[in-house]
């Protein structure tokens, strides 16, 4: 009977789950950067699937161990924590909003651990440091670091900062922060 039911209506092939997430109305909303890179994270395991399992066509036949093979070959040393946990979270979303259609029982990537992800935090420079570092730098740098010091800009804003957003008669500088953009 479920045989049949296949037949009628197939279980959802590899191939077609990236258009089948990206139409599904189940989908998180997300900007078309983000949809990029998750594209790029499942078109990984797609060809991933493709050189290791060739035998394995549907969203379906993925097992557990098939899912814990892709995370393993993953994390083999080549991306960080921080980017194995995105690839997985990924797939275990494609893998939940497809879930009807692609005709599954369990999802194989929701059981896999995450990797810790450890924050490297920033603190300020110091009066010392700051000293140091300002004393230290030559040229074009030594411009752009005063900029910064004296404006409060990152440094990617002062390198790219234009005439027509200074205003010398009032002292005044007029930037939207390309990190607030």
């Amino acid at each position: 009977l479920a045989k049949l039911e296949d037949e009628q209506n197939p279980p959802l092939p590899i191939g077609q789950a990236w258009t089948a997430f990206r139409a599904s109305p189940s989908r998180p909303d997300s900007s078309v950067e983000t949809l990029y890179q998750y594209e790029c994270q499942f078109s990984a395991f797609a060809e991933w699937r493709k050189t290791t399992h060739p035998g394995i066509a549907t969203l379906r036949d993925v097992t557990k161990e098939i899912a814990e093979e892709y995370a393993t070959s993953l994390n083999g040393g080549r991306l960080s924590p921080s980017t194995y946990n995105k690839h997985l979270n990924l797939l275990t979303l494609v893998f939940r909003v497809l879930k009807h259609k692609a005709k599954l029982t369990s999802n194989p990537w929701e059981d896999i651990k995450r990797k810790r992800v450890v924050a490297h935090s920033r603190r300020e420079l110091t009066l010392d440091e700051l000293k140091k570092v300002c004393q230290s730098a030559t040229g074009e740098l030594q411009t752009l670091i005063a900029v910064g010091v004296y404006s409060g800009l990152r440094l990617g804003d002062c390198a790219t900062l234009r005439w027509g957003e200074v205003d010398l008669p009032r002292g005044q500088i007029r930037r939207i922060p390309n990190k607030t953009a």
